[in-house]
């Protein structure tokens, strides 16, 4: 019981000193990093062949990797296009943008379901919907999508934003 609790503090400070991102899903990595921390404290907590030492220094790893990977792709174009998915544009302006889809394995079952649980009935209300970096779609409508200024750096087969939709006024 006592390692298990020191684990967790011990967990904490590296976490804290590691910064917020390092239980963000921004990107694969990030996730990844997420969930070997969750295996690595479970580990720790529950086998005896892993001793505290050990494991404290594989949080300090990890934690440690996944800061050096966010540095890395702040400062390297190259290094940030490896890691980093680009946000992609699945539908736009009442089209399935099918190319899209398809590389990225989505079906237009699957787009539906996020428009309708963005409290949406009808696609014509729908401006874009976009798989983010890290997996979660946004769905966004028509009235607010006049500039379109939040889409940059969306990869997109259709061009850019402002030519597709039909701002509101």
């Amino acid at each position: 019981m006592a390692i298990t609790i020191t684990t967790y503090a011990v967990l904490i400070v590296i976490l804290r000193g590691a910064g917020k991102r390092s239980l963000s899903k921004l990107n694969i990595f990030d996730l990844v990093v997420t969930v070997a921390l969750g295996s690595t404290l479970a580990t720790i907590m529950l086998s005896k062949d892993v001793t505290f030492a050990e494991g404290a220094l594989a949080f300090a790893v990890l934690c440690g990797l996944q800061w050096s990977v966010a540095w890395l792709s702040l400062r390297s174009a190259w290094f940030k296009r490896m890691i980093r998915s680009e946000p992609r544009m699945l539908f736009d302006n009442g089209r399935f943008l099918d190319r899209a889809m398809s590389d990225e394995r989505i079906l237009r079952q699957e787009i539906d379901a996020e428009i309708r649980n963005h409290g949406f009935g009808d696609r014509e209300r729908i401006a874009a919907v976009i798989l983010e970096t890290d997996g979660t779609f946004s769905v966004i409508a028509k009235e607010n999508a006049t500039t379109c200024s939040a889409m940059e750096g969306v990869k997109s087969d259709r061009g850019d934003c402002r030519q597709n939709s039909e701002p509101t006024h």
